[in-house]
């Protein structure tokens, strides 16, 4: 869980098809746009500690890792496919017009 405090890491266009890198709190976090929604995960597979950023998202929503080919459910973090067997960590997201702020980790 967060700390309550929202920090705007970027705008909805800056965030193109295979993620955006953040630092929130000294967190690396993911921004994926799924459709009109935005999500905010983990940095790194939970598999091998690879950068999930790069991967894309898959028809049944799904964020697949661009190294192993493990997909995770983006709302809850779930590891949906091996190798992975770990869920990523989430984060809470809000838009304000186009601007993206993530709850900074406690």
């Amino acid at each position: 869980m967060g700390n309550g405090k929202f920090v705007k890491v970027a705008t909805v266009d800056e965030i193109g098809a295979e993620g955006l890198r953040v630092v929130v709190g000294g967190e690396e976090i993911l921004i994926v746009k799924k459709g009109g929604d935005v999500f905010a995960v983990s940095y790194l597979c939970s598999h091998a500690d690879l950068e999930l950023e790069g991967g894309e998202v898959l028809e049944d929503g799904s964020w697949q890792c661009p190294h192993h080919g493990a997909k995770f459910d983006l709302e809850t973090g779930a590891a949906l496919s091996m190798p992975a067997v770990e869920p990523i960590e989430t984060y809470n997201v809000k838009v304000e017009g186009s601007d993206v702020y993530v709850e900074e980790p406690s």
